[in-house]
């Protein structure tokens, strides 16, 4: 069975939203613990300063056995924290003094059944520990702590010297207010927590979509389309990153595929052509040969004969080239310098500039690196576009043929200052029936991995461009010959 198709921007854009929220949640989850931890931390640190101080107030009237002034330290602490029950048990337990005086005399068990005060009442007065902790009690949060009240030396003229502690000091601290303003405090935290990674995720999923998925999503609609026949479509995209790289690389495969169907199809009609015709053109030049040794011919209709002979001949090699042109080119790469290379190819054509009124210059660049190519291939393109130059500017003009470099391609450019390409040609430069010199170059310049542009103009002449990669190195080319 089909799985079903789930579209990649789904998949990128669901997985960023998880991992965001995840750590998002993570982190206020943390910072939830921490705020809590440091409240209760505080807390802690309030309460047991609390308790140092009222044990401070309270010594002096106790070591004197001044119980009303002992009672009136705890109305003190009563009226300065509210929230705090503060008791004082002897060590049975029971209340002596507090700052809620209808519980004086009572067992402190009694006022809280509790197992965690039990617990610390034991710990406070049999182990004389100190501690605090955090409790639930009557459905309140209450933060609990224990001080031992030591027997000391001082004490033993009202206590005696048998009790090692004399009881414990209890603080309840209502936590309430607290921990009610904390949840409020989260709350808020939670809401810009929230309003941020909402936030976030717009600004992610907005850049997400505009400068990845919907860019992706352009390839996929035009390779779609392209494997439906449809070659108009362009994988151009906008930008200078990888994404416009692979969409230039994309659209210039397009083209050569295009240019590979199209020189297949005439390719084929091609070879048909050139099998009708050549058959009486065979024909036609058998009997102008036979001709030619006939005696008895004036000199008039020798004349005749050899230009049927000769025009055969010319129409024999324009079929001859468009056999080549629809045949799969036999490369041999090998290393070469494209300046030597023009400067070769132009010596042996130097002899005719002259005769043709036409000026040559030569601009090309110093110490150029030597490139991996077919070099007789680069020599037959040369030709061509020079011949083509040459072919307008009957009445003479000036040419210039230049080589240089840039980052990735070495660039041979042939500008005449001829009257430009007839109208027909320029409409479609590189289609082998209007020009098929043109056409024939241009296969050979994207067999051997380059490109090759026309600029024409009517009256002011036309640049050809070439460009032929420098992907290998000279070195690496010398290895694979």
């Amino acid at each position: 069975m089909k799985r079903p198709r789930i579209s990649l921007g789904v998949k990128i854009l669901g997985l960023i939203s998880l991992l965001t929220c995840l750590v998002f949640f993570g982190l206020f989850a943390a910072n939830y613990y921490w705020k809590q931890e440091i409240t209760i931390h505080q807390i802690d640190r309030l309460g047991l300063r609390v308790s140092e101080l009222l044990s401070m107030a309270i010594d002096g009237p106790m070591r004197r056995g001044d119980n009303p002034g002992t009672h009136e330290q705890f109305r003190v602490a009563s009226d300065l924290y509210a929230d705090i029950r503060i008791y004082l048990t002897d060590f049975r337990g029971n209340v002596t003094y507090s700052t809620e005086t209808e519980t004086l005399r009572h067992d402190l068990l009694d006022l809280y059944d509790h197992p965690e005060v039990q617990d610390m009442l034991a710990l406070g007065l049999k182990e004389g520990k100190d501690s605090g902790k955090l409790l639930e009690l009557r459905d309140r949060p209450y933060y609990l702590r224990v001080r031992s009240i030591a027997n000391s030396p001082e004490c033993h003229h009202c206590h005696g010297a048998s009790q090692p502690i004399l009881g414990t000091l209890f603080e309840f601290q209502d936590m309430h207010k607290d921990f009610a303003q904390l949840r409020t405090l989260q709350m808020y935290g939670a809401l810009m927590a929230f309003g941020g990674l909402a936030t976030l995720l717009a600004c992610v999923l907005f850049y997400l979509r505009t400068h990845l998925l919907d860019r992706i999503g352009k390839l996929s609609r035009v390779s779609q389309a392209i494997r439906q026949g449809n070659y108009s479509e362009d994988f151009s995209i906008q930008g200078a990153d990888e994404l416009s790289e692979l969409g230039g690389n994309l659209s210039a495969m397009v083209h050569r595929l295009q240019a590979a169907e199209k020189y297949a199809a005439i390719g084929e009609f091609s070879t048909y052509i050139a099998h009708e015709i050549r058959n009486p053109l065979f024909a036609i030049g058998g009997f102008a040969n036979t001709l030619v040794r006939a005696p008895g011919l004036d000199d008039i209709s020798m004349q005749k004969i050899r230009i049927i002979l000769s025009e055969s001949k010319r129409l024999d090699d324009i079929l001859r080239t468009f056999i080549n042109f629809s045949r799969p080119l036999e490369l041999t790469m090998s290393p070469v310098r494209i300046d030597e290379l023009t400067r070769e190819v132009v010596q042996t054509l130097d002899e005719s500039f002259p005769s043709s009124n036409i000026r040559l210059r030569l601009d090309l660049a110093e110490a150029m690196p030597s490139i991996v190519t077919d070099p007789e291939m680069v020599r037959q393109c040369l030709k061509n576009l020079i011949k083509n130059a040459v072919s307008t500017m009957p009445s003479g003009g000036d040419l210039r043929i230049s080589v240089r470099e840039d980052r990735e391609n070495v660039v041979l450019e042939v500008a005449d200052t001829g009257h430009g390409l007839p109208s027909d040609v320029l409409d479609h430069p590189f289609n082998p029936f209007t020009s098929l010199e043109l056409a024939m170059t241009r296969k050979i310049v994207i067999d051997l991995g380059g490109e090759l542009h026309l600029e024409s103009m009517q009256e002011t002449g036309t640049t050809a461009t070439l460009r032929l990669p420098r992907a290998r190195s000279a070195e690496a080319g010398a290895r694979d010959a």
